[in-house]
């Protein structure tokens, strides 16, 4: 009974192995999957931060353009506006 004994706990423990490896490989890949699709997502957030951040820069450079002084005496100029001597023909 000895012998038949310790052949069960053998059996179990190598099953139990088997089970523990199979559970630990199954969560590795779960997790590796998880990681991929995080990075994914971390790289679209990027790629949309880096647009938004040029269509910051793109309108900051067209509020320059309007605050400039070409551009506000371009628009006076057509809403009819002139300087002192300054012939306006309508």
């Amino acid at each position: 009974m000895n012998e038949e004994s310790f052949k069960r706990k053998v059996i179990a423990l190598t099953v139990g192995a088997v089970l523990l490896v199979f559970i630990l490989v199954s969560v590795l890949f779960y997790q590796l999957i998880s990681i991929s699709s995080e990075r994914k997502k971390q790289r679209e957030l990027d790629a949309k931060i880096i647009e938004y951040n040029q269509m910051k820069e793109d309108a900051d450079k067209e509020l320059e353009a309007y605050d400039s002084y070409w551009w506000i005496v371009q628009r006076a100029r057509e809403l009819g506006y002139g300087f002192d001597g300054e012939k306006l023909y309508k």
